[in-house]
């Protein structure tokens, strides 16, 4: 099933909630994203990571000709 069809259907439900069960879904909603959100930050990585990422580039060039080349 399309996701778009499925928020519909998961709306179209929402709606014959009453009021107050409604604002408890969205309070659950909201706690649910704070979490994932959380947990989706708690990735991290070191700078040091990235030491002579693409290095293989400049491996056969004149670092000093190529600077020159592009001041020109």
């Amino acid at each position: 099933m399309e996701t778009s069809v499925r928020i519909q259907n998961i709306l179209s439900q929402i709606n014959k909630l009453d009021y107050k069960s409604r604002l408890s879904l969205a309070e659950q909603l909201i706690k649910q994203l704070k979490i994932s959100k959380k947990e989706s930050n708690s990735i991290t990585h070191d700078l040091t990571e990235l030491n002579s990422l693409g290095s293989e580039i400049w491996e056969n060039l004149d670092i000093d000709k190529y600077v020159e080349q592009e001041r020109e």
